[in-house]
C-alpha cells in the first residue's frame, strides 16, 4: 500500500517482452467492496486474455475504464479502506498514459471556446483535428484523458454508442469490425449480446443476407483486420516480401513411428501425440545443424544456442505458435505433456506473452484435417518452418517391392538468403532419418539421466 488507507492496483506485467496490454473488462463496479483474490479485472494482451485478481481487500475506485490500453505497472484503480476516505485517493495518474507511452498524444489540456454552445472543449490537437474531419462536434463531452480531456480513442465511442447490454468482448469485436450493435439481437443472460451474436451476424453480412445491416456499415470498413489476424496478416505478409522462401518436400515412412507410438501408449497409458515425436526429430536435426538455428539481423548472421520449437496452434483468434524451450533437452513424454498444456492454454486464451514468443523453429501440423503436404510459411524472425501432412496408408516402394505402408510428407520452408538447398535437404534428410528410426528418440531421456 502506498499509504495507511489505500492500495495501488496497477497494471501487471505478465512476461519479459510485455510492455503494456488492454482493459478488457473490470469484474465488479466503482464503489463496491472487493474481497482479496476476488476476480477483479481481465486483460488482453497481444495474444491472450487473462483474469486478473484483487491483490488486497477495499472499496474499489476505478481510475482506467474498460476499453484503455495501458502500460504495465501503471495505476488502474485504488482499493480503499473505507468509504468515507474514498475520495481523498490520490489522482495524479491520467489515464490517457502520454507520459509514459511514446505513440500516445501530446499530453497538453487544451481549452478551446466553442463559438455555438458558448462551451469549452477539452480535446487533444489530434481529437479536435480528426472531430472536425468528421464533423463531430465535442461541446460538452467528457474524455478519458487527463481532466476528462477528449482523446482520438473517444472519438469511436461519441460516434458510434454501444448498449451496455454486450459482453466486452462483443463490444470489442463490433467496435473492431466497424459494426453497429443495434442490428444484433443478443441471445444471452437477459439479451445482452455475445461474443457469437457478433459473429453470427457478420456471417450473415457476409453472406450477403442482411442487405440493412450492410447498409448500416460503413463502405469501406466491412470486415478490417483487427486484434490477432492483423498482427498475423502483418507478419505473414512480411516474412513472405522479405525472404525468398523455398520448400522441399519428402515422403516419409513412418511404419515404425506408429509401431512405436502404440507401444509407448499401451506400456505409459498415456495417449501420447505424434507431435512430440517430431518436435524431438526436428529438435535433434537443429542441434545436428546449427547453420539452420539461425536467425538474421540488420546488421549479422545470428546462430542461436537454444533450441525452441514453436508448434502451430489453431485457435478462435486466429493461428498461435506456443513454444516448446529447450527442446532438445527433453523426452517424448514430457515434450507430449508440455505440448498439450500449451496448446490447451493457447485454445483458451490464456497464454503468456513470453510462450508465445521465443521460438527459434517452427512445426505446423495439419494431418488432422486430411492434408497430405503443404507450404508452410516462415515464422519471422525464423529461418525455417516445418509442415507435416496426414499419416496414411499409400503405396510405397521398399527395396524393388511395391507395399502398402504408412507414410507421410513432411514440407520444409527455409529462407534461401540464409540457407543453401543442399544443406536444407540434409536437414530434412536427418529429421526423416529420426522419424524412420523412432527408437532412438525413445531411448532418450535428459531428465531422468
Amino acid at each position: 500500500m502506498s499509504n495507511h488507507d489505500h492500495y495501488e492496483v496497477v497494471m501487471p506485467k505478465l512476461g519479459l517482452v510485455m510492455t503494456e496490454a488492454l482493459l478488457v473488462q473490470w469484474y465488479q463496479q466503482h464503489g463496491d467492496w472487493v474481497e482479496n483474490n476476488e476476480p477483479l479485472f481481465a486483460l488482453e494482451s497481444d495474444k491472450s486474455t487473462i483474469e486478473i485478481e484483487a491483490p488486497a481487500s477495499g472499496y474499489l475506485e476505478i481510475v482506467v475504464p474498460e476499453g484503455q490500453t495501458v502500460p504495465v505497472m501503471t495505476p488502474v484503480a485504488y482499493l480503499v479502506a473505507a468509504k468515507e476516505t474514498f475520495t481523498a485517493v490520490p489522482k495524479q495518474v491520467p489515464p490517457t498514459f502520454a507520459q509514459v507511452v511514446p505513440h500516445a498524444e501530446h499530453d497538453q489540456t487544451l481549452a478551446v471556446e466553442n463559438e455555438d454552445a458558448g462551451e469549452m472543449i477539452r480535446a487533444t490537437p489530434k481529437a479536435r483535428r480528426l472531430a472536425r474531419q468528421r464533423g463531430l462536434d465535442l461541446a460538452g463531452r467528457r474524455g478519458s484523458g487527463l481532466r476528462a480531456m477528449v482523446v482520438s480513442k473517444d472519438l469511436e465511442r461519441f460516434i458510434q454508442p454501444v448498449p451496455t447490454n454486450a459482453t466486452p468482448i462483443a463490444r470489442k469485436m463490433a467496435t473492431d469490425c466497424g459494426l453497429d450493435l443495434k442490428h444484433v439481437t443478443g441471445t444471452g443472460a437477459r439479451g445482452q449480446i455475445t461474443r457469437e451474436d457478433v459473429t453470427r451476424t457478420l456471417a450473415t453480412i457476409v453472406a450477403g443476407s442482411s442487405e440493412a445491416t450492410v447498409h448500416s456499415l460503413p463502405p469501406a470498413k466491412k470486415l478490417p483486420l483487427s486484434g490477432l489476424r492483423a498482427v498475423i496478416a502483418e507478419r505473414l505478409a512480411a516474412s513472405w516480401q522479405e525472404r525468398p522462401q523455398v520448400t522441399l518436400t519428402s515422403e516419409v515412412d513412418v511404419a515404425n513411428l506408429v509401431s512405436a507410438r502404440r507401444q509407448l501408449i499401451a506400456e505409459t497409458g498415456k495417449k501420447v501425440g505424434f507431435n512430440a515425436f517430431f518436435v524431438l526429430a526436428a529438435a535433434w536435426a537443429l542441434r545436428e545443424h546449427p547453420h539452420v538455428n539461425v536467425c538474421l539481423t540488420s546488421s549479422e548472421l545470428v546462430t542461436l544456442t537454444n533450441i525452441n520449437i514453436g508448434v502451430a496452434v489453431d485457435t478462435e483468434r486466429g493461428l498461435l505458435a506456443p513454444v516448446v524451450r529447450d527442446a532438445d533437452k527433453k523426452s517424448i513424454i514430457s515434450l507430449d505433456t508440455e505440448i498439450a498444456n500449451l496448446a490447451q492454454r493457447a485454445q483458451d486464451g490464456d497464454s503468456l506473452p513470453d510462450e508465445l514468443t521465443g521460438g527459434t523453429f517452427t512445426i505446423t501440423n495439419l494431418g488432422a484435417f486430411g492434408i497430405d503436404a503443404f507450404t508452410p510459411i516462415i515464422n519471422p524472425p525464423q529461418t525455417a518452418v516445418l509442415g507435416i501432412g496426414r499419416i496414411a496408408p499409400r503405396p510405397y516402394a521398399v527395396g524393388r517391392q511395391l507395399e502398402v505402408r504408412d507414410t507421410v510428407t513432411l514440407s520444409l520452408s527455409f529462407d534461401h538468403r540464409l540457407i543453401d538447398g543442399a544443406p536444407a535437404a540434409r536437414f530434412l534428410q536427418r529429421i526423416a532419418e529420426l522419424i524412420q528410426r523412432p527408437i532412438a528418440l525413445l531411448g532418450f531421456d535428459h531428465e531422468s539421466g
